[in-house]
């Protein structure tokens, strides 16, 4: 294994603009639905409903303004904005350990661009969502359904923060494989205990929130290498995402 750790590792840099693509398409979808909007504008009623209730019927109103209409927009637009602010400074949150490896420094470019594509997704999901949601109050404001595009919204969000790492994750395995770098026996141990997404998978590790992953940001993230763990994400997945969407579909 070398031990070059300079900053122009062959193709380290190359193709880091693809982690960016999310951020394009939500740019872009959210153009095209305010386009469309505008085009509908002129055709709406003076008052039209902002708010609708549990049950998709609308129960708040105000006069027929920009802002009123294109409210929800204009949220998705910060929402993606503040996405890619995020993306911006994670090099500075990263936490890189001191003098990596060459094997290590592939890892963590491949790291850093699944994150920036995950941010990139969650807006993409989150403009397409609000998108939606604005077009059925466009078109048919007397019931709006956002039950199962809530529901598909949450399954989309949980794939789009696993199917990043796990791609970048082998862009990282064939570059440095490419170009002659391979990991220590000890680089290859610490590497089975870590999960898509920074999740620690250690079966020896009592804990149930552990450090997180030197060069992975900072704080701690959780172990579901042990029962305690499962369990512990089993009832937030319950609690926090089963419950609302329970409610949602209930009322909706």
């Amino acid at each position: 294994m070398s031990d070059d750790t300079s900053p122009d590792l062959p193709g380290l840099r190359q193709g880091r603009s693809a982690a960016w693509l999310p951020f394009l398409l939500s740019l872009i979808a959210l153009a095209v639905i305010v386009v469309w909007g505008l085009r509908l504008y002129p055709g709406l009623p003076e008052t039209i409903p902002t708010h609708w209730g549990p049950g998709g019927a609308p129960d708040a109103w105000e006069e027929k303004s920009f802002g009123s209409v294109f409210m929800p927009q204009m949220i998705a637009a910060g929402t993606t904005a503040l996405m890619a602010v995020l993306a911006l400074v994670i090099p500075a949150l990263m936490n890189p350990p001191k003098d990596p490896s060459a094997w290590k420094r592939y890892r963590l470019e491949g790291a850093e661009r699944a994150t920036i594509s995950v941010l990139g997704w969650i807006s993409l999901l989150t403009v397409l969502l609000v998108g939606y949601l604005g077009v059925q109050g466009w078109t048919g404001p007397h019931e709006v359904s956002f039950a199962w595009p809530m529901a598909l919204y949450v399954l989309l969000v949980f794939l789009m923060i696993v199917l990043p790492y796990r791609r970048w994750s082998r862009w990282a395995d064939a570059q440095s494989s490419e170009h002659g770098f391979t990991p220590t026996i000890e680089e290859e141990a610490e590497e089975k205990l870590w999960l898509p997404g920074g999740i620690h998978n250690n079966p020896d590790e009592p804990r149930i929130m552990v450090l997180k992953r030197e060069g992975y940001g900072t704080g701690t993230t959780i172990n579901v290498g042990n029962r305690a763990g499962r369990i512990t994400v089993i009832v937030f997945l319950v609690v926090f995402v089963g419950g609302p969407l329970s409610l949602v579909f209930a009322v909706g």
